[in-house]
């Protein structure tokens, strides 16, 4: 059907496209002629050809969003018809894969302007996914009665379930609609309106944990939908411009409740380990709006200066009928405070910006940014909740926390060129967060950033930038900590104090006509002084160095390698409530330092003859990632056991080759590897190599190498 599809596309192009040889002749003894009044001519592009794929395994590993089967491609069509002031635009990609494009617009010029897309876009996780849960419904996963009972009555989870392993497939796919209509009402004048899509269908591995020994991951039913909605004014004109809009979106989810049968249990009870309740239940992503009315405008001023000031309120919507405290029978039922979720939300945002450049030498430039969310949901009082559908427990704080968050920005810059290749640039830039129920309340950020640039030498040009910023907290609230039952000393990484300085270079030198280099190095570094558990330090260092080799217009060479390096500091307190809570000798670090390799390196040579041309790529990425574990002086805690390191390697490279059949017509074939080699001790197939350990139940989602072979041939034709 595919390979059908294919060559209806192509016939029909050509019946309707591709002129006959009288035509072609005609066209080409008037080429000089301009067209009639009345006349429409059309230009167009179709490639055509077959792919053939193998050595892959898992297709979820490779190209997730991409659709890469074997079969007949129409991988591109294009076609433009003009006629008066009328312009008529066709696209088509990867026809009748999952992966397909379909596009057209219409133009009159100065007047109107639509156009409509469709197009895919899958998400493979994994094609060797395996399990022994069956879909009852929409989001209700059940296991065989039997087992349940014989784990229940002593029996291992692999014993009982098995036998009842069922392979499937783990992935979704978004089909998108997208239109749009522009209509220009007078000279000054554009309405428009635009209208979105999204569905996503399919499944995706998830999280229906019921604690640290039952460990569970699901297939989820995904099935939702989104439309958003643009409408809005501008007006325009050489003086400045000024725009109206009202944006929504709206969200419905088919599948908002995930119910899953514990593997452990077949009747119920109160145990907070994990082994009481025989099925759990979680609320998946609820219907929701968003409601946006905007304004925005620009006004040109004297002295090459220009202004730009925007605003926009905002309203966000959710009430979801609210689930029960559990589904455990043998718990007593909790009363809710109301019925639905009553979720209601203002997002008031605004931006003012004015730039000059009053002299040639001179540039300012400022702007001022405010993000205010209140949220206006009631309080929903409780006092008691239940974990892991296993037990109630009191609630420490009673009722939930409604957060909200004001943020202010505001930023200038300068530009100074005394020189004629040389530019001075200074900025500073203030950041002020305000937040309800954070450990800090407030936050303020102050960054400080210089530059020097030189550019339009007849050797090249050179940048150099530094940046340091400072960020602080005010109103700790400590008690918080331990209502909770965490460290008083534990600082968040978002909102804690932060010290950050940033140091980058770029290089660029012609050493001759035909070749030229670049390079490039950043340091950065961040400390938190005030932090004695969670996020410490976070470092970022790298260099690349580039060369390009160009000869001449038939010879195009170029290679670059690039080296970073991440590296971070943890420190954590493994303690129960009672004594040792505070024993520092309970303390560990985490220290993680990865590098990444990067190397890159093309060759094009468009012409080897008059009608034959060559190109060849290559890419490889390597990842080695090291996670060392230390304990403080004296410990009271066992001796640590190092994990291996996390290594990946990925390698892509491709060769191609083109013949140019006639004038319009052009052969093409090649042949690309994909290479992936990865060692991970958390998700390799070593590891999970059945969907049954006795404290998890997995659907097998696994990092797994592959080599992936691809081959195509195509002819590419103009008309």
């Amino acid at each position: 059907m595919r390979f059908q599809h294919t060559l209806l596309l192509a016939a029909f192009i050509s019946i309707n496209g591709a002129p006959s040889a009288a035509q072609s002749s005609a066209s080409t003894s008037t080429a000089q002629a301009q067209p009639a009044a009345g006349s429409a001519t059309g230009v167009g592009e179709i490639d055509v050809g077959a792919r053939f794929t193998s050595g892959f395994d898992d297709p979820g590993r490779f190209n997730s969003f991409v659709d890469p089967s074997s079969g007949a491609t129409l991988e591109r069509l294009r076609y433009t018809r003009t006629r008066d002031a009328w312009i008529f635009d066709a696209a088509i990609d990867n026809a009748g894969y999952r992966d397909q494009r379909y596009a057209a617009s219409i133009e009159r010029a100065g007047r109107l302007k639509a156009s409509f897309e469709w197009n895919q876009v899958p998400l493979w996780y994994s094609a060797v996914g395996a399990g022994p849960y069956t879909v009852e419904g929409p989001g209700v996963l059940r296991l065989s009665d039997a087992g349940q009972s014989a784990v229940q009555g002593g029996a291992t989870v692999s014993s009982a379930f098995g036998s009842l392993v069922e392979p499937f497939d783990t992935r979704s796919r978004r089909e998108i609609a997208d239109a749009r209509l522009v209509y220009s009402a007078t000279r000054d004048l554009d309405l428009s309106v635009q209208f979105r899509s999204m569905a996503r269908k399919g499944e995706m591995p998830y999280s229906a944990s019921f604690g640290f020994s039952n460990a569970i991951e699901v297939p989820a039913t995904v099935d939702t939908r989104t439309n958003d909605l643009n409408v809005a004014a501008q007006w325009s004109n050489p003086r400045g411009a000024f725009r109206v809009a009202y944006d929504a979106s709206m969200f419905n989810n088919s599948v908002d409740t995930l119910v899953w049968d514990n593997p452990l249990r077949i009747t119920d009870r109160v145990d907070g380990g994990g082994a009481g309740a025989s099925q759990g239940r979680l609320p998946l992503w609820p219907d929701s709006s968003a409601h946006t009315v905007s304004a925005s405008g620009s006004l040109n001023l004297p002295a090459r200066s220009k202004a730009v000031a925007y605003v926009s309120i905002g309203s966000w919507l959710q009430d979801a009928e609210l689930l029960p405290h559990t589904i455990n029978t043998a718990i007593q039922p909790i009363p809710l405070a109301r019925s639905t979720a009553e979720g209601d939300a203002r997002i008031v945002s605004m931006m003012y910006r004015l730039s000059s450049r009053p002299t040639p030498t001179l540039w300012l430039n400022g702007q001022y940014r405010l993000y205010d969310y209140d949220n206006q949901m009631p309080v929903f009082a409780y006092s008691q909740y239940v974990r892991m559908d296993g037990a109630a427990y009191s609630s420490p704080t009673g009722a939930n926390d409604l957060f909200s968050m004001t943020r202010q920005f505001a930023d200038v810059d300068a530009s100074f060129t005394p020189f004629r290749f040389v530019a001075f640039r200074a900025g500073w830039g203030f950041e002020n967060d305000d937040r309800s129920h954070r450990y800090t309340e407030s936050t303020t950020e102050n960054t400080a950033r210089f530059s020097i640039d030189s550019t339009s030498f007849s050797w090249g040009s050179v940048r150099l930038q530094y940046e340091f910023s400072t960020r602080t907290g005010e109103g700790l609230d400590e008690q918080v900590f331990s209502d909770l039952g965490e460290q008083a000393s534990l600082r968040q990484f978002d909102i804690s104090d932060r010290n950050r300085h940033r140091v980058a270079g770029i290089l660029q030198v012609a050493v001759s006509n035909a070749v030229s280099v670049s390079a490039s190095v950043s340091v950065g570094q961040e400390h938190r002084p005030e932090t004695e558990m969670g996020l410490q330090d976070n470092d970022l260092t790298g260099f690349s160095v580039g060369v390009d080799f160009v000869p001449s217009d038939t010879v195009d060479f170029g290679v670059m390698y690039g080296l970073d390096n991440i590296s971070t500091l943890q420190k954590s307190r493994q303690a129960d409530p009672g004594p040792q809570f505070n024993d520092p000798t309970r303390d560990w670090t985490t220290n993680m330092d990865e590098d990444v390799h990067t190397l890159s390196a093309s060759l094009n040579l468009p012409r080897i003859t008059d009608r034959a041309g060559f190109y060849a790529m290559y890419d490889y990425v390597y990842s080695n990632t090291l996670y060392v574990y230390g304990l403080a002086p004296n410990s009271t805690l066992a001796p640590v056991e190092q994990l291996p390191a996390l290594t990946s390697g990925f390698h892509r490279g491709s060769v191609g080759f083109d013949y140019r059949l006639t004038g319009r017509a052009t052969l093409g074939v090649g042949y690309r590897l994909d290479s992936w080699e990865v060692s991970d001790f958390s998700r390799s197939p070593a590891t999970l190599n059945t969907p049954l350990i006795n404290a998890f139940v997995n659907t097998l989602y696994q990092w797994a190498p592959y080599n992936v072979h691809t081959g195509f041939v195509r002819v590419r034709y103009r008309w």
